[in-house]
């Protein structure tokens, strides 16, 4: 089922059926298209006009509650990884990434004008975890030109202060990722968090995997993709750290929800805080990135 919620004469927001029981946007315009997913609050896809795709999407991706979608960019929050802090200070084991990206988010904002799409969503809630549990409000600003915006506002409703780590977990289309390469980092130091060797430096020649390396820098970033003659620009907000995951062709056969040779297909560079940060009561902090495209 359709639904159109926006018309006008530079584009339109519409609303459908992404699986049974979860529903998306999808916009066009003459900046370009894009589509996000309520289940998740999740971007699924974004492409200005005359350029190819920005993020990639699995073609097998699980679309279902309790699953987590694979490709756009993913919330990683209020956890990043599979440790919480507890009480104590203590680290727990739990699932990976935190519980936003598999709730249902609700439009607080839709906006279509000349130069550009402009949505906003929220999420809210209490208790949605036992181990975070504290009452909040995300509000999640997605905007859409000739860059890509993106603004997660955290808010602490609770009478104490709570601490968090995230990402926003982009996953870029690229022509090949080993034929794709970010310079700028093989300046900075990384934890290697699959040899769990910590502040780590070494040129990076490309981002084919298996890698998975959190990186401690927070500076602009420009993703080399020769295959397709572009350049990716990433800047981000309110982040300490880069994180740059590929599963490499062996490690994605086993893993039902990348299509076959999607490996081949992407690279994840994700701006994030991977160590705790402090929101206090009654108060808001926000991280936020911007892309842009630019031909080499």
């Amino acid at each position: 089922m359709l639904n159109v919620l926006l018309e006008n004469e530079f584009g339109r927001i519409e609303q459908y059926e992404l699986s049974q029981g979860l529903q998306a946007l999808r916009f066009v315009h003459q900046k370009g298209q894009g589509s996000i997913s309520l289940y998740g609050g999740q971007v699924l896809s974004w492409q200005p006009s005359d350029q190819q795709p920005v993020f990639w999407l699995s073609d097998t991706s699980h679309y279902s509650s309790g699953k987590a979608i694979r490709g756009g960019v993913p919330l990683c929050w209020p956890w990043f990884g599979g440790e919480v802090k507890l009480s104590g200070g203590e680290l727990n084991q739990v699932s990976n990434h935190g519980f936003a990206r598999q709730k249902q988010w609700d439009i607080a904002e839709i906006e279509v004008l000349a130069a550009s799409v402009k949505i906003t969503l929220v999420l809210s809630g209490e208790s949605c975890s036992p181990y975070w549990p504290a009452a909040f409000e995300l509000k999640q600003t997605l905007l859409f030109d000739e860059s890509f915006h993106q603004t997660l506002t955290m808010t602490n409703q609770s009478n104490k202060t709570v601490e968090y780590t995230g990402a926003l977990h982009s996953y870029f289309c690229v022509g090949n990722p080993q034929k794709s390469d970010i310079p700028m980092l093989s300046e900075q130091f990384y934890d290697d968090k699959i040899n769990g060797c910590n502040k780590q430096k070494s040129v990076l020649n490309n981002c084919m995997g298996p890698i998975d390396r959190i990186y401690h820098n927070n500076d602009s970033m420009l993703i080399t993709d020769h295959e397709w003659q572009r350049k990716i620009e990433v800047t981000s907000q309110g982040c300490e750290n880069w994180v740059l995951w590929n599963p490499g062709s062996k490690d994605a056969k086993n893993m039902a929800d990348v299509h076959t040779g999607g490996a081949y297909e992407f690279v994840c560079l994700e701006a994030a805080n991977t160590n705790w940060q402090p929101i206090g009561s009654q108060r808001s902090v926000s991280i936020s990135q911007t892309i842009k495209v630019h031909t080499l």
